[in-house]
């Protein structure tokens, strides 16, 4: 009974713990993407967990994978990258394309 609680339990998803510079960055990021929304409501992230890497000044990159409602209510898939501020708390650039 034991084996197979310990073999169930290694079956769950493992990620690395987010480091609160990295969440600070996603909120922030997160915050503007919403905030610029045609439908705010509608904004629905693909990937809660979206990566975080610093860049040569300390920045830090972060590209989200979302859809959201246009003006005739259609919804789109876009990708945003943003680059946030050291400290993870300001949007210093962001860039949205439409992917397909």
């Amino acid at each position: 009974m034991f084996l197979i609680a310990v073999a169930v339990a290694g079956c769950g998803k493992t990620s690395a713990p987010v480091s609160p510079l990295d969440a600070a960055a996603r909120r922030t990021c997160m915050d503007t993407i919403e905030s610029r929304a045609v439908n705010s409501k509608s904004v629905d992230y693909t990937n809660e967990d979206p990566a975080v890497a610093k860049d040569a000044k300390g920045q830090l990159d972060v590209s989200i994978a979302f859809s959201a409602k246009n003006e005739m209510g259609m919804a789109s898939r876009m990708v945003a990258k943003c680059i946030v501020s050291p400290d993870g708390k300001t949007l210093v650039d962001i860039a949205v394309k439409e992917t397909r």
